[in-house]
């Protein structure tokens, strides 16, 4: 999860933020890049405080959201469709993300997490809260395409 949190922070949601026309999605994913900047903070605390190493390895799902988004998103040419596209894309992984955080702290009930459970469930509630803002931008976007 610690991989994830820092390929979204520093590479995909970068890359998200320089794609989006919407000023409303653009707020929101750059809102969530602090956030997620942050929660790779909060994770290496609960390596820390579990005497525990994280992996180096990259999320297969995330790097496959990842890479189905720039496939799709390099053929879509009408503006407000890409960014109905991206915001789609964004609410995959918060699905992807939540699901995460919700085995993590499934399996945190077994173990001693000392304080890690609080981190965990704060990042957790700061997922469902980009879950909530992506869709209900995604919800406008769609809106406005259809008005036209």
């Amino acid at each position: 999860m610690l991989w994830t949190e820092r390929t979204l922070a520093f590479q995909v949601l970068p890359d998200l933020h320089r794609a989006v026309r919407s000023e409303g999605l653009a707020r929101v994913v750059e809102e969530h890049l602090e956030q997620t900047k942050e929660q790779a903070s909060r994770l290496e605390q609960v390596f820390r405080a579990v005497g525990a190493e994280p992996s180096s390895n990259l999320s297969p799902p995330v790097e496959k959201l990842a890479e189905h988004h720039d496939e799709v998103a390099e053929k879509v040419q009408e503006e407000r469709l890409a960014d109905v596209f991206h915001a789609s894309a964004a609410a995959s992984t918060e699905h992807h993300e939540i699901a995460s955080y919700d085995a993590l702290l499934a399996l945190g009930a077994t173990l001693d997490l000392g304080g890690g459970r609080g981190l965990l469930e704060q990042n957790l509630k700061e997922e469902e809260q980009a879950l909530e803002k992506v869709e209900k931008e995604l919800e406008r976007l769609v809106g406005e395409l259809s008005k036209r």
